[in-house]
């Protein structure tokens, strides 16, 4: 918490190009690094201790309580970003206006250290430790024994990760230089589709406890596979304001209902003993592979090829998580006390 707080208040705090040069941007790209490997810790934490103390028929509910943060702070983030917009002037918004969101959010990293400080370890964990099933060497059993469950929850994982950044950071800046939008037009078409994204999360997480994770998410990552094919079409034409509504509500649709079972399978593909690195490592991987290029691949591709090439990347990894699905067991009935 205090790796990933820390780093995006200095964000805050960074001088800009005029006044140290490109040492400005690769300052900006040390605190992104930083900002994940503290994302990378928390994100399993927060997860196991969600799903650890759920009832084995909610385990799926409770693990999206935690998946709920990233709509609710996007959503925050672009909220205070358009009111800033409203208030301040595109200078002001330069000079200083940029800050403030990274500076406010030392307000969220209190309450959650506050949060992080009164909680205890979950009762698996405890009875593992009482049980003598722990492992002094988590990393070195996770990569010996369980790197087929590694691989394949990256490739789960990593479809929903490249869509996740093509439907925020790509089609901001893409909107706003090639499609006629405002940013405060496209903020506020994000800010609705961060609420469906949200109620989607929850209500696919509470299906998943039902019908079982590989239901929910074999037909969304279909679904996923032919988005990427589809979608270029809805942005076609300058300010189209109807292709743009299709294209965030449908793709946030598919988006939702991928995200929120994920906080309950990745824990479930490891046991007890290496359950936390092991859906840590997997997630972080599945961003690396979905995400870290997924906005720059995807603007490579339109200059290239046009913009109806722009799901490709998107496309192989949906594919490629269709076949990790394929191949994978359903999860929902695993021991998890195990």
């Amino acid at each position: 918490m205090l790796v990933m707080g820390g780093a995006t208040i200095a964000i805050g705090f960074l001088p800009g190009y005029h006044s140290v040069g490109v040492w400005g941007a690769l300052l900006l790209c040390a605190c992104r690094f930083v900002q994940g490997i503290g994302l990378g810790g928390e994100w399993s934490g927060a997860v196991l201790v969600a799903t650890e103390n759920a009832p084995a028929d909610k385990r799926a509910l409770y693990g999206a309580f935690p998946e709920v943060g990233a709509p609710l702070g996007f959503f925050l983030c672009n909220g205070l970003f358009f009111v800033l917009e409203k208030l301040l002037t595109p200078q002001q918004m330069l000079a200083f206006g940029w800050r403030v969101p990274f500076l406010v959010s030392a307000v969220l990293v209190v309450i959650g250290l506050y949060v992080r400080h009164h909680l205890q370890e979950t009762p698996l964990f405890q009875m593992a430790q009482e049980n003598d099933t722990t492992t002094k060497t988590p990393l070195k059993e996770l990569f010996s024994c369980y790197w087929k469950d590694i691989v394949k929850g990256t490739f789960i994982m990593g479809g929903t990760y490249a869509m996740f950044y093509t439907l925020t950071t790509w089609s901001l800046a893409y909107a706003t230089t090639a499609l006629g939008f405002s940013h405060s037009e496209m903020l506020l078409f994000l800010m609705g589709a961060i609420v469906e994204f949200a109620v989607l999360i929850m209500t696919t997480s509470m299906l998943a406890d039902k019908v079982g994770r590989k239901k929910v998410l074999l037909t969304a990552t279909v679904g996923l596979v032919g988005f990427s094919l589809v979608f270029p079409y809805f942005l076609s034409g300058q300010h189209n304001v109807l292709g743009m509504f299709l294209f965030l509500n449908v793709g946030f649709v598919i988006m939702g209902t991928l995200y929120g079972p994920v906080g309950a399978v990745l824990p479930e593909l490891f046991p007890t003993k290496v359950r936390y690195s092991g859906a840590g490592i997997t997630y972080n991987l599945a961003a690396v592979v979905g995400a870290a290029v997924a906005p720059s691949v995807t603007t490579w591709l339109i200059a290239r090829f046009g913009l109806h090439a722009a799901g490709l990347y998107m496309f192989v990894l949906a594919v490629a998580s269709v076949i990790a699905w394929l191949t994978t067991k359903e999860t929902k009935d695993v021991d998890y006390t195990k």
